[in-house]
This record gives structure tokens, C-alpha cells and sequence, in this order.
């Protein structure tokens, strides 16, 4: 019996198979509006907004984006979709009133952009079962990262990497011939101090390289330690990242001092702390990204599937046995 394919389809048919019957829509339809309207009353949306607009969670708009895009990237696991849910949603839409209770009577600051977790993976489980949870995990995992850290968190993942950047930047910059030294996450330079907490933010890098690394391992088809191993790599990139934009800073503040008459120290502060996330940071994790995986597809190669021999590879063996035999007697 002949299967049809991913690539034997058009997107509109997938988008009909993908769709429920009417009135689960209607369903669906009514839960996105509750959702909205009670997030939106509370303010949730409104912080989530406040938390976007600083430097640390820029990427929080394209977390969303990212997680329909799993959710189409992965429709096989739900297409065609059934509508069939589970009653088991309701202990995730429990668990999720439990954190919004908890959050209005012990006035927890991240508590209720969290509970959005356990209401999606709810409505994945009542509306399509454990299929449909099974299809939606990633989705709803991948959203962590649109959601503020806890402030205690911050402190203690921001300062140990800033001085981790400081210590190297400055043995890089020593090697360029640059006079520095460092005390805990500020650079001494000739004639100035250079802070790395204003100059680059680790955690920002942190995040947005956390989330890079995770929608990777989502995405390639790998084993499973192979993907653990791309997400432990991301501390290592946001540090060697920071590292160039601080380099790049200290060797701008070195240039301005021999030339005052064309460059202004604070300026050049200013503008890397600016552009260089861009400009620097970005492109720089992308590349290493980049070279992780590749050196990985080159180093692990994985094993062509075994195959049952059958009658007829065995009778193909044989004739092909005859033939050489023949040839053989011939000459």
C-alpha cells in the first residue's frame, strides 16, 4: 500500500487535515478568547511587553513566532487530527489556577506568565489527547524563554559569567599589547576603567543563545545526547561571544586614547554597547553554532540502518555468484 508523503502534499491540504471538526473549533476559538481577555485584564500581556523592551529579552517577540512554527514543522505527528481529547487536560488547567492563585496571594513577580505554560499543555492534552500533547510539547517548552527570570536567577547566572568574560577578555587584550588588568567584572585599561556589566550584558546573550540552541536541537534530526550536548554548549558561546564584544570595546577605548583628536572614549563605549550585539555578538554565536554542527555531522556519523536480507537479495547474490563464475570459465 502506497503512503503519501510529506512532499506529495500541498500546504492546503495539510491545512485541512490539520483543522478539527467546526465545533471543536468554535471550542478552540472560545479558549483563545478567555485566555486573552483574563491575561490581558490581569496584566500579564502588559508585563510581558515591559519585560521585551529591555536589552536582556529582546528576542522575546520571535519566541511565539518560533513555536508555531514547530507546531507546522511537526503537523505529521497530528495530521490528520482526530479532535479526540483527554479528560487528563484538566490536571494541567488545575495546576495552572494554582499558580495564578499562588501568584495574587503570595504576590510572586514571574508566577503568572509561567502559568501560561500549564495552560497550553492543557489545552494540547483536552483538545488532542495525548497525540496532540505529544505533538505540542516542544511548542509549549520553547516559550520559557518569552518569560522574565526571577530576580535571584539573574543574579546568580549574570555575575559569575561576567567575570568568567572579564578574566579572558583581559588575557586576550594582554596579548594584543593592550596594558589591562581585571577586578572582578571591571577591566582597568590605561586610562580608563571598562565595566562589563555596561559594556555587554552576558545574560541577554545567555538567553537569546539558550533559545537559538534549543529551537536547534528541535529542529535536526539527531540522537538524543547529540541535542543535550548542542544545549550545554550555549554557556561557552555566550561567554566567547561576549568576549569579542569586550575585546572590541577595550581595542576602540585603546584607539580613542592615542588619537583623542578623532575618536571619543565614551562615545566608542556608547556605540559598541549599542551595535556590537548586532553587529558582533549575534553573527559571532551564529558562527559558532555553525561550527559546532558542522564538526559534529563530521565527527559522529550515523549508522546506515540494517536491512533484512530477502529471498529476492538472496537469489541476486546467487546469480550474481553464476555470472562471475561463468566470466571466470570463459577466459
Amino acid at each position: 500500500m502506497k503512503t503519501e508523503s510529506r512532499t506529495d502534499r500541498t500546504w492546503q491540504e495539510d491545512l485541512r487535515q490539520f483543522l478539527p471538526e467546526p465545533q471543536v473549533l468554535a471550542a478552540w476559538f472560545v479558549l483563545t478568547v478567555a485566555f486573552v481577555w483574563f491575561y490581558w485584564q490581569t496584566g500579564s500581556l502588559w508585563r510581558l511587553e515591559h519585560t521585551w523592551m529591555q536589552d536582556d529579552y529582546q528576542h522575546g517577540p520571535f519566541v511565539p513566532l518560533f513555536s508555531v512554527f514547530l507546531l507546522w514543522y511537526r503537523r505529521d505527528m497530528i495530521i490528520p487530527f482526530a479532535g479526540r481529547g483527554s479528560p487528563w487536560g484538566l490536571v494541567f488547567f488545575g495546576l495552572w489556577a494554582a499558580m495564578r492563585w499562588a501568584s495574587a496571594y503570595f504576590n510572586f513577580g514571574s508566577l503568572p506568565e509561567y502559568s501560561m505554560l500549564p495552560f497550553f499543555a492543557g489545552l494540547a492534552l483536552f483538545a488532542g489527547g495525548w497525540r496532540g500533547l505529544r505533538w505540542a510539547w516542544p511548542s509549549v517548552v520553547f516559550l520559557v524563554f518569552m518569560m522574565p527570570l526571577p530576580g535571584d536567577v539573574q543574579a546568580f547566572l549574570s555575575l559569575p559569567l561576567q567575570g568568567i568574560a572579564a578574566r579572558i577578555s583581559v588575557f586576550v587584550v594582554q596579548t594584543l599589547g593592550i596594558p589591562a588588568m581585571s577586578s572582578g567584572h571591571v577591566i582597568q585599561l590605561t586610562d580608563r576603567p571598562l565595566d562589563v556589566a555596561k559594556a555587554c550584558s552576558g545574560l541577554r546573550m545567555l538567553m537569546m543563545f539558550f533559545a537559538m540552541c534549543v529551537g536547534a536541537a528541535f529542529l535536526v534530526r539527531k540522537p538524543v545526547w547529540e541535542k543535550l550536548f548542542i544545549v550545554a554548549s550555549v554557556i561557552p558561546i555566550a561567554v566567547l561571544a561576549n568576549v569579542m564584544r569586550i575585546v572590541v570595546t577595550a581595542i576602540g577605548c585603546e584607539l580613542a586614547r592615542r588619537f583623542p583628536s578623532v575618536m571619543d572614549p565614551d562615545q566608542v563605549v556608547e556605540t559598541v554597547h549599542t551595535w556590537a550585539g548586532y553587529i558582533i555578538e549575534m553573527p559571532a554565536g551564529l558562527l559558532f553554532l555553525w561550527i559546532e554542527l558542522s564538526l559534529l555531522s563530521k565527527l559522529l556519523i550515523s549508522p546506515l540502518p540494517e536491512r533484512p536480507l530477502v529471498m529476492g537479495d538472496l537469489l541476486e547474490e546467487r546469480a550474481l555468484v553464476a555470472v562471475q563464475q561463468n566470466t571466470r570459465r570463459e577466459r
